[in-house]
């Protein structure tokens, strides 16, 4: 489902939708310490983060749920969530039946093999975090989260956090979560009420990824 935080719902975005999305995620992320630090060229970040949110996207949209900021009248930040329930998250066959396949390929193309090994780093730290954890079917996973840089600093994605905590938690989900690589996320996703639950390595680079949990107020 698609929950905008003026009001409206869909039941899908179409595909002009998602290419808002991955735009404006791609520009969220361009500057993350991360994305630097495993692709440290400027214009194949652009090119990558763009594909990637564009497959993640298309599936997310099908199988998933997104929140859209507005402001103005115009959609200026993104959250995407998938279900903790749901043992497949984004494969790559769920790229191919939501359209996905030629971002994916984008993706790939842009990146040298050293900066993939760089993402499988999160992965692999994902992959131990997640090892003997049971799913629960009331906890969202947040994939992403971001909003276009002149938007930034208005309170925007906190109220996007808050107005979708109010929605999922109608139909009885208790909490979500998130992943992030980048410690200058850590004390804004703290201040938006989220608690580091664990951390784990990220290869041997000396950096972490952090793990993040809500808990969500019953409504009603």
């Amino acid at each position: 489902m698609i929950f905008y935080t003026d009001g409206r719902i869909a039941p899908r975005l179409d595909r002009a939708g998602v290419a808002a999305l991955a735009d404006t995620l791609s520009v969220a992320f361009m500057e993350h310490d991360n994305w630097i630090r495993v692709v440290p060229r400027p214009e194949a970040r652009r090119r990558a983060l763009r594909a990637l949110f564009g497959f993640m996207g298309a599936a997310i949209d099908r199988y998933g749920h997104v929140v859209v900021a507005t402001a103005d009248g115009r959609e200026v930040g993104y959250v995407t969530f998938m279900e903790d329930r749901d043992p497949v998250g984004v494969n790559l066959a769920r790229v191919v039946r939501s359209g996905g396949l030629p971002d994916a390929l984008r993706f790939l193309a842009a990146l040298r093999p050293r900066e993939l090994l760089g993402m499988r780093a999160l992965e692999r730290a994902v992959a131990r975090f997640e090892r003997g954890r049971s799913r629960d079917a009331r906890c969202l996973h947040l994939y992403s989260a971001g909003i276009l840089p002149e938007w930034k600093g208005r309170g925007l994605m906190k109220a996007a956090f808050s107005y979708a905590e109010s929605r999922f938690a109608e139909p009885g989900f208790t909490s979500y979560r998130l992943e992030t690589t980048d410690p200058a996320n850590l004390p804004v996703y703290e201040a938006f009420g989220l608690a580091r639950v664990g951390e784990e390595p990220l290869g041997d680079s000396g950096r972490l990824a952090y793990f993040m949990e809500k808990r969500i107020s019953p409504r009603g």
